[in-house]
């Protein structure tokens, strides 16, 4: 274990948050239908992606570590890499900027489906609101709304 497989392990990270990314984009189209079902999919899908993304950055931490003590250097930074490994650090540094960059498109991505999952709720809560109003002319026992509301308070002040 070394630099070549922190380069193996960030190449993996890469493909994986770009894989992400493009569901992401997609899951915009599944909460304009409301399509429950896939969404809730989604959402088991997306825990285990952060489960393999933790499990990715632990091995390329493990990686990084092996490659400090296999140059015998102080820490693992690129910039003490590079001057042990040059080519396999520049590739590295090429990775860990596109994996930035996935990431956060990801988060943007995100953000724009948290506001989208807030207006669905929003549009979803109005319905309800809509369809499940309280009777303005007639209760549900066919008296007169107004009728009601009366004897119920006569009734409540006799006791």
């Amino acid at each position: 274990m070394g630099l070549q497989a922190a380069i193996a392990v960030t190449l993996e990270l890469r493909d994986a948050l770009a894989a992400e990314r493009d569901r992401a984009r997609q899951e915009r189209e599944l909460l304009r239908s409301l399509d429950t079902e896939r969404l809730l999919e989604r959402a088991t899908f997306r825990r285990q992606f952060n489960a393999m993304v933790l499990r990715l950055q632990r091995e390329l931490a493990a990686a990084l570590e092996a490659s400090k003590i296999e140059y015998g250097l102080a820490e693992a930074s690129l910039e003490s890499l590079a001057t042990r490994a040059p080519e396999e650090t520049a590739e590295l540094a090429t990775n860990l900027a596109e994996i930035r960059s996935l990431a956060a498109a990801l988060k943007e991505l995100d953000e724009l489906n948290a506001l989208l999952t807030k207006r669905a709720l929003q549009c979803v809560q109005g319905y309800l609101a809509a369809v499940c109003r309280r009777p303005v002319a007639y209760t549900r026992h066919g008296q007169q709304a107004e009728a009601a509301a009366a004897t119920s308070a006569t009734f409540s002040r006799r006791f």
